[in-house]
C-alpha cells in the first residue's frame, strides 16, 4: 500500500433546519467512537487577501495491524498515515490534532481544517447517480463519496462545486455540478463555459473511453434541476447534449460533506 499526499478538506461546522413539519434535520454524526475507523468529512477554510476558498471532501480511515489507513474520494487510493500520540501527519493541513476519536482540527499556512466523523463503517455511501445515454446504456451508482467547494471575493460567491465520485468498471468516476454564483433549488442551462447564473455538468472516467472514446466530457447545453438542497442533501436531474451530439440524463442525490 502506497504512502501518498492527499488534498483533503470537509465539513463546515455541522448546522441544522428545521423543516415545514417541525422535524428537524441534522448532518450524520458519531459520539464516543471507540476509535478511529469510519466514514470522515472534512472542512479546510482557506483565505488570501479579498479571497475566500471553503473546501470540503470524504474520506475513511480504518485503523489496522499495519497503521491508520486513510482511502481518499477522488482516486479511491489508498495510503498509511504517520501517526504519534494525538498527532496524525501526511496530509497537506498537517499535523492534525485527535480531538477525540470522532473529532480532528489542524491550522498552518493553507488555512483551518476541521474534520468530524460521520459513519462508524469506514464505507462511502454518501448518495447516488444514476447515468443513461446510448453509448453506456442505463448506469447506477451508489458507494458514492461527495466533494464540495465555495469561492468568493469580498464575500461574494463567485462559484460553487459539488460532485461525487464512485467506481465505474474499476475506475473512479467523477459527476461534478458547477454554477457560476450560488448553487440553490431551482433550474439552469448547462453550457461547456457557463456565465454568470448558468452551470455546467462534467464526468471524467478512465472507464468512459470504451463507449465514448474520451475519458472526459462537459455537457455542451441542456437543462440542470436542483431538486432539493437542504442541510444533509443537494439533489437534482440534467438532461443535456455530450460533445459527440448525442444525449446524456440523469440524477444524483449527494449527501454533502
Amino acid at each position: 500500500m502506497k504512502r501518498s499526499p492527499f488534498i483533503i478538506s470537509a465539513l463546515l461546522p455541522t448546522m441544522f433546519l428545521v423543516g415545514c413539519g417541525g422535524e428537524v434535520e441534522t448532518q450524520r454524526a458519531t459520539a464516543d467512537s471507540p476509535d478511529l475507523t469510519g466514514l470522515w468529512r472534512m472542512n479546510l477554510d482557506s483565505a488570501q487577501g479579498s479571497l475566500r476558498a471553503d473546501s470540503n471532501i470524504s474520506f475513511t480511515l480504518e485503523e489496522t495491524a499495519n497503521g491508520l489507513v486513510m482511502t481518499e474520494c477522488a482516486g479511491r487510493t489508498s495510503g498509511i498515515l504517520d501517526r504519534e500520540n494525538d498527532s496524525i501527519s501526511g496530509l497537506p493541513v498537517s499535523p492534525f490534532t485527535i480531538e477525540d476519536n470522532d473529532t480532528l482540527s489542524a491550522t498552518d499556512d493553507l488555512g483551518v481544517a476541521n474534520a468530524s466523523k460521520m459513519d462508524l463503517s469506514a464505507r462511502f455511501d454518501m448518495g447516488s447517480v444514476t447515468l443513461s445515454a446510448s453509448e453506456l446504456g442505463n448506469l447506477r451508482f451508489s458507494d458514492l463519496c461527495v466533494l464540495s467547494s465555495s469561492a468568493s471575493v469580498i464575500g461574494v460567491t463567485t462559484q460553487d462545486k459539488i460532485a461525487g465520485t464512485t467506481l465505474y468498471n474499476g475506475e473512479p468516476l467523477l459527476v461534478e455540478v458547477t454554477v457560476n454564483g450560488n448553487i440553490r433549488k431551482g433550474t439552469y442551462g448547462l453550457a461547456r463555459e457557463p456565465g454568470s447564473g448558468e452551470a455546467s455538468l462534467r464526468l471524467q472516467s478512465q472507464s468512459l473511453k470504451a463507449g465514448l472514446n474520451r475519458t472526459e466530457l462537459t455537457l455542451a447545453s441542456g437543462t440542470l434541476n436542483i431538486t432539493e438542497d437542504g442541510v444533509v442533501w443537494m439533489k437534482g436531474d440534467f438532461d443535456g447534449i455530450m460533445p459527440n451530439g448525442n444525449s446524456l440524463s440523469g440524477t444524483f442525490e449527494f449527501e454533502k460533506p
